[in-house]
């Protein structure tokens, strides 16, 4: 079985506390066909002397940028892959992720996006929060775009898609600070259900450093949103809903930052 190219791109800003750990579980794949570019905004915290240490087995940028969208979009641009991911610079892959997802679209050439397992780990890599794991994998196993327009349980780091549909639908929208995922996953899902992996892929980092466990409110005020926008006339009682859902949401991560 031949395996898709597969680019991944890491938007950074002076995460080198992480960084390395992000950068390896990249490499440490062995993915035979990987493009893998780190999209730095200019680091003052000796990020790009990691960086430098890994030349020959990735590509990177460091310079001022728009923010992390900007240079989400501006990496895909840059890379050529079949299938495209993106890992944050707290965030890591679980191994033996990439061969799964190659696997899975060489394997059916009409799938365009898939999603895995992705469970929260805290700043030392412990994994933390199992209540909220769990009842993303529930909702992830019971995919359906009604669902989703309700509430986001597909998270970002577990999720790859072809190239064709990123062009298709359209770049990350850079009016987003936290909710651009899941803008994303709204507009690839009306045109392409997607499958579940039911394997771990990755993991996401809360530290109390990185923006989305320091700003909950604010993503899922913008996740509403991005349901509006999206199926603005057309799905009322799911945007009541998702109203609703980001009242409870909000009450539930309250209680977690206590």
């Amino acid at each position: 079985m031949t395996l898709p190219s597969l680019s991944i791109v890491t938007p950074s800003y002076n995460q080198g506390r992480f960084l390395e750990g992000t950068i390896r579980s990249v490499l440490d794949q062995g993915y035979p066909s990987l493009d893998y570019l780190v999209m730095d905004g200019g680091s003052t915290d000796g990020s790009v002397e990691i960086l430098q240490r890994y030349q020959g087995r990735l590509r990177f940028i460091s310079e001022k940028d728009e923010g992390q969208t900007a240079a989400l979009n501006e990496g895909f641009r840059r890379t050529r892959g079949e299938i495209l991911g993106w890992i944050n610079s707290d965030d890591l892959y679980a191994p033996g992720a990439f061969e799964a997802v190659g696997r899975s679209f060489a394997a059916n050439t009409n799938l365009e996006w898939l999603y895995g397992r992705c469970p929260i780990v805290d700043a030392a890599g412990r994994v933390i929060r199992p209540l909220v794991t769990r009842y993303k994998e529930l909702w992830a196993r019971r995919y359906s775009y009604r669902r989703l327009l309700v509430e986001n349980f597909i998270s970002q780091p577990a999720v790859f898609f072809r190239r064709r549909l990123f062009e298709r639908v359209g770049p990350l929208e850079t009016a987003y600070h936290f909710a651009m995922d899941y803008h994303l996953w709204l507009r690839m899902g009306e045109a392409s259900p997607p499958a579940f992996l039911d394997r771990e892929l990755a993991f996401f980092r809360i530290s109390g450093e990185n923006k989305t466990s320091r700003s909950y409110r604010e993503s899922f005020r913008e996740e509403l949103d991005a349901a509006r926008r999206v199926a603005a006339g057309r799905h009322p009682l799911l945007l009541f809903l998702h109203a609703i859902n980001r009242v409870k949401l909000t009450a539930a991560y309250d209680l977690l930052a206590r």
